[in-house]
């Protein structure tokens, strides 16, 4: 798959929601490492146990970590697929040409 050329002034938000002793979450962050090393990507993580995180894991009724959100849209959670984030990111990026909002 060919990976839009974007300049690195328009990286995709990526805000992962983790806990302490997530199971998926340790492959959460190998998966946004690999997919950030072909995107420009800015990876936030934010603690579920936080109040912060507990208000935005409420918002989407996360039924347990990670939960991925894409440029403050909610993407996933549990087990991250690698392939699906990669397409979706690719779409975001060709469609928006790296002006988002």
């Amino acid at each position: 798959m060919a990976v839009p050329q974007l300049s690195a002034a328009a990286p995709v938000r990526l805000l992962l929601v983790v806990s302490p002793g997530c199971g998926f979450c340790g492959h959460a962050k190998t998966v946004l490492a690999r997919v950030g090393a072909d995107f420009p990507c800015a990876l936030e993580e934010l603690d579920l146990t936080t109040g912060d995180g507990r208000a935005l894991a409420d918002t989407v009724r996360l039924p347990f970590p990670p939960g991925l959100w894409v440029d403050g849209h909610f993407f996933g959670y549990g087990r991250i697929s690698e392939r699906k984030l990669r397409s979706h990111l690719a779409h975001l990026l060709a469609t928006t040409g790296g002006s988002r909002s």
